[in-house]
This record gives C-alpha cells, sequence and structure tokens, in this order.
C-alpha cells in the first residue's frame, strides 16, 4: 500500500495555518473584518473538517479503527455545527452589530460570500482537506465530539460576547474598535489549538508506520 510521508501533510497543515494568519492580519489592517467574520470562518473550518470526516466514513471505512464511534462522533459535531451556525449568525451576525450599519454590512458581505479575504480562507482550508483525504492511506482515529475546533468554537463564542460588551460597555470611546481589539485573542486561541491539532495528527501518523 502507497503511504504518504508524515510531513507532507503536517506541511499541508501548517501553509493552511499560514495562509489563515496572514489573510486575517490582512482583514484587520483593512478594517474589513469582524467578530462575526473570524468566529464564522472558524466554523468553516471545522464544518469542512466534519464534512471531509463524512466521506472517510463512507468511502475509507476500511482505514477508520472504531467505525461506530467514528460515526457517532462525526454526527455528534456536524449537530454542534448546526446549533452553533444558528447561534454565530443569529447573535453575532446581527444582534450585536445591529446599531453599526458597516459591519452589518461587512457580515452580509461574509455571509454570502462576496468578502475575498475570507473566501480565499476558506478556500485554503478546502485544498487542504481535499490533499489529505486524497492522500490520505494510514489508520483514522476517532475523534472525540469535542475536538479542539468545537472547542475553539466554544470558547471563541463566549469571549466574544463578553469582549463585545465589555469594549462596548465600559469603554465607549473604544466601540469602533471593539470588533478589531477582540479578534486578537480569538486568533491566539484558534493558533494554540491548530498547532495541538497539527503536532497530534503528525504524531499519530507517524505511529501508523509512515
Amino acid at each position: 500500500m502507497i503511504t504518504l510521508d508524515s510531513k507532507y501533510s503536517t506541511t499541508a497543515e501548517y501553509v493552511s495555518l499560514f495562509a489563515m494568519i496572514t489573510l486575517t492580519v490582512v482583514a484587520i489592517f483593512n478594517k474589513s473584518i469582524s467578530v462575526f467574520y473570524i468566529i464564522y470562518l472558524f466554523w468553516w473550518d471545522e464544518f469542512l473538517k466534519t464534512i471531509f470526516d463524512t466521506l472517510r466514513y463512507w468511502f475509507k471505512k476500511e482505514l477508520i479503527d472504531d467505525v461506530p464511534r467514528f460515526k457517532s462522533n462525526t454526527r455528534g459535531r456536524m449537530f454542534f455545527l448546526f446549533i452553533y451556525f444558528v447561534f454565530i449568525v443569529l447573535c453575532f451576525g446581527f444582534m450585536l452589530d445591529w446599531d453599526n450599519k458597516d459591519l452589518m454590512i461587512l457580515n452580509f458581505r461574509v455571509l454570502f460570500f462576496n468578502n475575498a479575504l475570507f473566501d480565499f480562507t476558506i478556500f485554503s482550508f478546502l485544498l487542504r482537506e481535499i490533499y489529505l483525504y486524497r492522500n490520505q492511506t494510514q489508520k483514522i482515529d476517532s475523534h472525540s465530539i469535542l475536538s479542539r475546533g468545537i472547542i475553539t468554537l466554544h470558547i471563541s463564542i463566549i469571549l466574544g460576547i463578553f469582549a463585545w460588551f465589555f469594549l462596548a460597555n465600559k469603554f465607549p470611546s473604544l466601540k469602533q474598535y471593539s470588533a478589531v481589539l477582540a479578534i486578537t485573542p480569538f486568533l491566539l486561541f484558534k493558533i494554540f489549538f491548530e498547532m495541538a491539532e497539527i503536532k497530534e495528527n503528525n504524531r499519530l501518523r507517524k505511529s501508523s508506520g509512515l
């Protein structure tokens, strides 16, 4: 059986992470970013991972260690993502920025894929998942329902609401910058969890004999 050298798949994950960081920083400097932008971006990252896990269940079942558990966990993550989607769009997409016309327009553009930086970042996620899926030959571990991506989303939602209200109410003079200031901890959390996931994936690939 042809195997994939772990360094190539790990490199693909690092390249995707670097692309996300770079495009997000550009969006921050261009002031074309909002709390909704960053949390919705994290949602899409985890959604694409879950979609490709579903494809693995359908077409690469022989590589899965524990098929019933893998199926259950994947469905569980999809359920969480559906709940998060509704909450993210309603709360961060509309309610929190309702009195800010510019952010509302930005959020609508992001939601309907009319923001180039956001769209390019999602495209980089998609390329990463396609590459990993097409070249995967090692055994597939059964992820927990509460994957690092789900945990990142959960923390980001809680932190996002707290940061928005704190900056808006305690420092009203900074309200126009609240979105940019609130994004920094989100990005740091994402980098931390993504680095941990990449290292764990690399360890699993090596333990599978790659």
